[in-house]
This record gives C-alpha cells, sequence and structure tokens, in this order.
C-alpha cells in the first residue's frame, strides 16, 4: 500500500520520505511489528543502547488535542467522541475508527501529518547518530521510505494474545486491531530486518544491542 496522505499544498507521503531521507549523519530505523509484538520493548532498549528514540504512538496522544487536530475530529466525527468535559474520549474513538475503514482513514489524515511534522523535527534536533522510530503503520502507510532500515519485532499469535490480555484489550477489540493492519508475517517479510520476541524479555534485548553494535560501528551511509 502506498496511500497518500492529503496536506496542503498537496504535500503527500513522498514528500515527508524525502525530507527525513536527506537528513544528513544519521541512521535512521522504522521499526514495526503486529500488535502486542513487544515493538514497544524494542523501542525502549534501542534507547538504553543510546539510539534516539521516537514513539509515532506517544506523538499521536499529543497531536490528538492539539489545536491542529481537535477541531477537525470535533467536524468530522461530531461530539460523540468527546467526553462532558471537551476532552477526546479516545476509547470511544478507538471503536469508531476500528470498526469503520473510512473513519480511520479520516482520522489518519488528520493526524498522520502532524506526527510526522514532529517527528521530523525532533530528529534534526537529536544529536545521536542512531535513530530507532516506533511506527505501528510503517508498511500500510509507505512510510518504509523515510528510513534508511526497516525492523520487525515479529511474535507467535499466542504471545501477542497474552501481551494484549495484559493491556486490557479482549478478543473483539484485538481482533479489530489486527484486521486495521498487514498480518503479522507480511510485516515480516517486507522488513530489512526481523528480531523474533519469541523468549524472554532478556533475549529481545540482547538481539536490539546486537543491532546496535553492528549499526555504530558502521560508518553512515548518508554523509
Amino acid at each position: 500500500m502506498n496511500r497518500k496522505i492529503n496536506v496542503a499544498k498537496g504535500q503527500g507521503i513522498k514528500d515527508f520520505c524525502r525530507k527525513f531521507r536527506n537528513i544528513k549523519g544519521k541512521t535512521l530505523i522504522g521499526l514495526t511489528g503486529a500488535p502486542g509484538s513487544g515493538k514497544s520493548a524494542a523501542l525502549e532498549f534501542f534507547r538504553d543502547c543510546g539510539a534516539f528514540c521516537v514513539s509515532t504512538d506517544a506523538l499521536a496522544k499529543e497531536v490528538l488535542t492539539s489545536g491542529a487536530c481537535y477541531n477537525r475530529i470535533l467536524g468530522k466525527f461530531g461530539s460523540r467522541v468527546f467526553l462532558k468535559d471537551g476532552s477526546i474520549a479516545r476509547n470511544k474513538l478507538a471503536e469508531e475508527v476500528f470498526s469503520d475503514k473510512a473513519k480511520r482513514k479520516r482520522l489518519e489524515n488528520i493526524l498522520h501529518p502532524e506526527i510526522l511534522k514532529k517527528t521530523l523535527s525532533l530528529i534534526k534536533k537529536s544529536h545521536e547518530t542512531i535513530i530507532a522510530v516506533e511506527v505501528p503503520l510503517l508498511f500500510e502507510t509507505g512510510l518504509e521510505g523515510c528510513f534508511d532500515l526497516t525492523m520487525c519485532v515479529d511474535a507467535p499469535g499466542n504471545f501477542r494474545m497474552k501481551r494484549a490480555a495484559r493491556r486490557g484489550w479482549g478478543p473483539g477489540e484485538m481482533k479489530a486491531r489486527c484486521a486495521a493492519q498487514l498480518p503479522a508475517e507480511a510485516k515480516a517479510a517486507r522488513a530489512d530486518m526481523v528480531a523474533a520476541n519469541d523468549g524472554s524479555l532478556k533475549d529481545l534485548r540482547d538481539k536490539v544491542r546486537r543491532i546496535y553494535d553492528f549499526l555504530n560501528a558502521a560508518e553512515p551511509e548518508k554523509k
């Protein structure tokens, strides 16, 4: 999939990818994986190693209530996804978008440009040479072109279901979230690197460390 995000003056995914790839002296890793695979844990391990890390999920929570997005969400989704105090009811919004592809795309078109702008700004300001960015919908949105390398954290389905349950997700919510993404095996097949997360957290930490050490020892391709 190479869906474009509609931004002012026709700016789209290719424009953002070009800006990311024009960043010099840094190695950019796009980190992804199916829901419950352990990609957030892998991101933390990259941070422990010394990489500069960005979670687009965390940024999404920030931009969700920003002036640039709040009014547009109200206009597109109505008061039903808001609480009485005026704040966005994230669980209600999630229910809407994960049950309706058109609504999900509508929300993505609102949030993604702001998330990408913030991500780009953070990377440019960073001093680290290895950058890891967690992007759950990396391949689905065509954002793999923003990165020098893509990495997928892969885990068996039963492992992912247990992790989802610990987050409070029921089987229905997990199924809806998975249906909104590429299958786990498709993500792994498209990634440059795959880290199997079918053991302990220490095993995953060791794999991330080996990848980081290898990249850190290599000269950045972009000058």
